[in-house]
């Protein structure tokens, strides 16, 4: 028998939208530390607090449970979960597709970040990296060029400095 805890912030609970990167760190220290970017609210019925993203990370529904699904022992890991919120989810919103094109393009760039920010590939593993290997034509590259402000441009940065060492 054991007896565990941890504190979940109260603004994890929060309904809006967010992207985040999970770090997996072994407990095996030859083994590497492995990294998942992510988001929330991106599906069409809603958009989940932070928290619910997180334990669907380690549920046994195979859809939800990247982590558990790429990591084939998630016990022998401990885990650190990094995020940042954006903008207010509004059900009733009527420009909640672009809200969701944004935060599709702010998991792309933070993404993009984290594999820029990785100098030593021995020691992290990025588990999903984007390769943006599609075609998107110029005027779509454009649009999604314009969906993100400078400001949030840094604070991913922030968010990618936070996690990786």
């Amino acid at each position: 028998m054991e007896i565990g805890s941890f504190k979940i912030p109260g603004h994890a609970t929060k309904r809006k939208w967010a992207v985040y990167i999970f770090k997996a760190v072994p407990h095996n220290s030859e083994e590497k530390i492995q990294l998942y970017v992510g988001k929330v609210g991106d599906n069409r019925a809603g958009c989940n607090p932070v928290i619910s993203r997180v334990g669907n990370h380690f549920s046994h529904n195979k859809i939800h449970s990247q982590i558990r699904n790429k990591i084939e022992i998630p016990e022998e890991y401990d885990y650190e979960y990094f995020y940042c919120h954006f903008d207010e989810y509004d059900e009733e919103c009527p420009k909640r597709s672009e809200t969701r094109q944004k935060v599709n393009e702010l998991e792309r760039e933070l993404n993009r970040q984290v594999q820029d920010r990785i100098v030593d590939r021995n020691k992290y593993l990025l588990l999903n990296e984007y390769k943006g290997t599609g075609y998107i034509s110029l005027e779509e590259k454009k649009k999604r060029e314009a969906l993100l402000l400078p400001s949030e441009i840094e604070m991913l940065k922030q968010l990618v400095n936070e996690t990786i060492e």
